[in-house]
């Protein structure tokens, strides 16, 4: 596969069985409305995948066939979360080595729910972190690095690393991802347009009975 040359930002996000339908979807829809180039890609060079909610998304690309340009060219990559998809993701050799080149060349990483516990086993995650409540404790245990600060939060930056708590800040964890890429505006057009500014706050009802 050649190098990307029509998208100034492509982020790569790697595909395996258990993923979390919601948090995948949501990245993938929402970094593409921004004019982000997504490359999804399988794991196991297999066709289709079974999220955990037994919804098959189909990989366009098979992440072992990617070659060093096409890897060179990627501004990030993102992973989702689901506990399966999370083991499957941790026990992939070409993750973990993705993500520990990236992180060495300062390129974006991105994971929500408990996706942070393949960035702790392949000793990528760093300083200020969020994750699904509980999920804390295996980057703890997971991770070489002595400096790292669990903090209860929807979505949090910190560096080259984005951080979202699970699949209710997906949309807002994709949109973090646009800015820290592609700027505030841009981010900030695409939620207007999604209407997320027209729901008060997630923890009060969305259902109105006339």
């Amino acid at each position: 596969m050649q190098a990307i040359q029509d998208q100034a930002k492509s982020i790569l996000v790697p595909l395996a069985d258990g993923f979390e339908e919601i948090e995948c979807v949501s990245v993938v829809d929402i970094l593409r409305r921004c004019g982000v180039n997504v490359l999804l890609a399988g794991i196991s060079g297999a066709r289709a995948y079974k999220g955990a909610h037994d919804i098959e998304i189909l990989a366009p690309y098979d992440l072992a066939s990617l070659d060093s340009s096409t890897l060179e060219s990627l501004s990030g990559i993102a992973l989702p979360g689901g506990l399966r998809g999370v083991e499957n993701l941790s026990a992939s050799a070409e993750v973990t080595s993705i993500l520990q080149d990236f992180a060495k060349a300062s390129k974006l990483i991105a994971a929500i729910c408990a996706a942070p516990i393949v960035l702790a086993r392949a000793n990528v995650l760093q300083g200020y972190f969020t994750c699904y409540p509980g999920c804390e404790s295996s980057c703890y245990e997971s991770c070489q690095a002595q400096n790292l600060h669990y903090q209860q939060e929807g979505v949090l930056t910190h560096g080259s690393q984005i951080t979202a708590s699970g699949p209710a800040s997906a949309p807002l964890f994709a949109l973090e991802i646009a800015r820290y890429l592609l700027g505030n505006d841009r981010a900030q057009a695409v939620r207007k347009e999604l209407l997320l500014d027209d729901i008060p706050s997630f923890a009060s009802s969305m259902y109105v009975i006339c």
